[in-house]
């Protein structure tokens, strides 16, 4: 009897362990907020990076519309 309650405070201990590390690993888990946010700042940065190359190619079309009516005349 007294192999089993030691089994038994083993098995309790080895759970315990296991719960507090599960436990301090959740801490560093992100949040609904915290992924909330991320979506919100990569939506921003997508549009901000599309609006960057449009005007990119934007400005190349008009150098190289500019260059063709020079080299015309």
């Amino acid at each position: 009897m007294a192999s089993v309650a030691n089994m038994e405070s083993q098995v309790a201990v080895a759970l315990e362990k296991r719960l507090s590390t599960i436990v301090m690993e959740r801490q560093n888990l992100a949040t609904n907020n915290d992924l909330s946010q991320l979506e919100t700042r990569l939506i921003k940065w997508l549009v901000a990076t599309q609006l960057a190359v449009i005007g990119f190619l934007l400005s190349t079309q008009l150098a190289l519309a500019a260059l063709v009516v020079h080299l015309t005349q």
